[in-house]
């Protein structure tokens, strides 16, 4: 099972592929990744559905953004349509794109760190995570078994907040409005614990190359109270919500991705979980101790909540561990030179970077936005227009991760 990531090119073409749980280069023939390899390759802008219905008696294109309601970053989807039903998606990425990969050719390994945190506000630690992660591998760094597991314990504070604001968004488009107070409210104490434990609320400066200094760790007992609290909120407003019919009714059945579809698309992380794939870079990671990551099978914008929301619960778990064999050492996870990964709210993040004389020569950074937004488009096709929105909400994407 490979998913292609990205292609970059030295000598010869290189293909960044997941394999069950790693990340690593390969050298194959382009066709072995079709159809994904063409859009991987040239990172066009502008995403398209496999259908290319576009123009037909009625058919007009919903010009939707770059600044509007319910479209949270500058871009624009392009819905065709006759009025209900969706016959093929286009969105265009355009707006949002910074040329960050050649921006960070020529600075030093510091001011790359901080140009990768500040991609897409937030995924600020896994940009960072990655990133540093393959700093280390290039200078051959290892890293302290307690930076370890600090950064997977602010990893996992990201995947919950993350995770929180998707169904929140879900909730609100549902005009849940009970539901969606008691989930705003959870999502800014998320924001307010990580800018107690790292004094950002999007986690940023917390991470550094080599490791995470200066930390004092009389906050962890803290730290398990406090998503203790957060989590069981959660747990009562989750089984409160899988009650209501209209909720749920939006959901079901809505912006099918199927996982051969999913797998095609280079879709990973909670999306391609909710399709019925079991992928999850963490499996291997010496660090994860008996993870228990959620399948469903439905593909709809439903399993894609109800995966994100059991993964919370075990976010929870994984911290808990974390902060209870703070003092046990850990085997370093290993990777090729010069690449670094993680497993990102919405799925893996990738960068594969070169040094000249402690400064950056060349760097390929592949994130799980780009991907996402491609299922975007092809799960919307067939749907009604009112669909919109949930399946845009259920991916959880961001158009700056998408557009460097």
């Amino acid at each position: 099972m490979k998913i292609l990531l990205g292609v970059f090119r030295k000598d010869i073409n290189y293909y960044v592929v997941q394999d069950n749980g790693i990340v690593l280069t390969e050298t194959d023939p382009a066709d072995t990744y079709l159809p994904n390899y063409a859009s991987v390759k040239l990172r066009d802008m502008m995403i398209n559905s496999d259908q290319s219905v576009k123009d037909g008696d009625g058919v007009f294109d919903f010009r939707y953004g770059p600044v509007t309601s319910g479209v949270g970053e500058a871009g624009i989807y392009h819905l065709y349509t006759y009025g209900e039903r969706i016959l093929s998606v286009s969105i265009d990425l355009s707006y949002k794109h910074r040329n960050i990969q050649n921006r960070m050719v020529g600075l030093d390994l510091k001011s790359g760190l901080k140009m990768a945190e500040s991609i897409c506000g937030n995924f600020a630690f896994s940009h960072s995570l990655a990133f540093s992660k393959a700093v280390e591998s290039a200078i051959g760094v290892n890293v302290d078994s307690k930076s370890q597991r600090l950064r997977i314990i602010a990893l996992e504070l990201e995947r919950i907040y993350n995770h929180l604001y998707v169904i929140y968004q879900l909730a609100q488009t549902a005009s849940q409005k009970v539901l969606t107070s008691h989930l705003s409210y959870l999502f800014e104490e998320s924001l307010r614990l990580n800018k107690k434990i790292s004094g950002s609320r999007y986690l940023k400066n917390f991470n550094d190359i080599g490791g995470i200094k200066n930390f004092d760790e009389k906050t962890l007992q803290d730290l398990k109270t406090d998503v203790q609290k957060i989590v069981n909120e959660f747990k009562d407003l989750y089984e409160w919500a899988l009650e209501s019919g209209n909720f749920l009714d939006r959901l079901y059945s809505t912006a099918i991705l199927k996982s051969s579809d999913a797998m095609s698309l280079g879709i990973t992380g909670p999306t391609l979980r909710a399709s019925g794939i079991r992928e999850d870079l963490r499996y291997n990671d010496p660090a994860y101790e008996n993870l228990n990551i959620p399948i469903k099978e439905e593909g709809d914008a439903l399993s894609r909540m109800e995966v994100r929301a059991e993964e919370i619960f075990e976010s929870q778990r994984i911290i808990f561990n974390q902060i209870e064999n703070f003092d046990a050492e850990i085997n370093a996870e290993t990777t090729e030179k010069g690449f670094g990964y993680c497993e990102s709210p919405s799925g893996t993040m990738v960068y594969k970077i070169d040094l000249e004389s402690q400064n950056i020569s060349d760097v390929y950074i592949a994130t799980p936005s780009l991907f996402a937004f491609k299922g975007i488009a092809n799960s919307l096709v067939g749907n009604i227009f009112t669909d919109f929105q949930f399946a845009v909400e259920s991916f959880g994407v961001n158009f700056a991760d998408a557009a460097l």
